[in-house]
């Protein structure tokens, strides 16, 4: 039976904050836009699915279960290339992703403008593409980039990052040896970095308005970010399956 291998790419600080940025403006920008859905954060997504329900509002339910849907398609999509490489290859090229994700917020924009869509309270049939075409894409950030060095993160949702923000600090009075604490502290540090890069990229998505186009903005950040990647070395799989550059 083949064993299976983790995929967790790891990049330079630099890239998930770029990535953490563009995150929190598609999220603000599709939620104060287009239609109050989440495209990034699926843990708001859920809740809301749940209270839309609750409220008999079920098309809007059913809009942001197609944003989780495409979502999850986005992910399993990277996956799935990421292990076809590591297969034939025995490396990562984070920076397919990032170009395909660039195509597609590319994509929302265009069908923003000819279709004319503005923000509407409840979910409208020619938003539906906008949205899973948009949580698509924050799907394949989603695997894109999973490390920096040995820290664990995520530049599309922040609940996991405070919850191990507060274990660190929680551990921070025993007494360790230096190298803990310094680990401690570079976790507790890329962690905060990533989260305020998030709200800052949805600060400025509100701060911007609604024009159809902004969403260059963030696929431009993507086809930088696409280029650095690619003129880096290729990501490659240590001893634990986890990624390393």
């Amino acid at each position: 039976m083949t064993q299976e291998s983790t995929h967790h790419p790891s990049g330079p600080l630099l890239l998930a904050v770029a990535l953490a940025m563009v995150a929190g403006f598609v999220d603000a920008h599709i939620y104060l836009a287009v239609s109050p859905i989440f495209v990034a954060n699926m843990s708001g997504n859920l809740v809301h699915i749940g209270m839309l329900v609750g409220d008999g509002n079920w098309w809007q339910a059913v809009g942001a279960a197609a944003a989780v849907v495409a979502f999850a398609t986005g992910v399993i999509v990277s996956i799935v290339e990421h292990d076809r490489r590591l297969r034939r290859w025995g490396h990562l090229r984070p920076e397919v992703l990032l170009a395909v994700e660039s195509v597609l917020l590319v994509a929302v924009a265009v069908l923003r403008s000819r279709h004319g869509v503005g923000f509407h309270p409840r979910l409208t049939g020619s938003a539906i593409p906008i949205v899973v075409v948009a949580a698509a894409a924050m799907g394949v950030q989603a695997a894109t980039l999973r490390r920096v060095g040995d820290v664990a993160v995520s530049t599309t949702y922040g609940t996991g990052a405070i919850v191990r923000i507060g274990e660190k600090v929680a551990l921070a009075g025993r007494r360790a040896g230096r190298s803990s604490v310094h680990r401690r502290r570079v976790t507790v540090l890329v962690l905060a970095t990533v989260l305020v890069s998030y709200v800052a990229g949805a600060a400025v998505a509100a701060a911007l308005g609604s024009s159809k186009w902004l969403l260059f903005l963030p696929a431009g950040v993507l086809v930088v970010s696409t280029a650095v990647v690619a003129a880096g070395s290729p990501t490659t799989v240590s001893g634990d399956g986890s990624a390393v550059p």
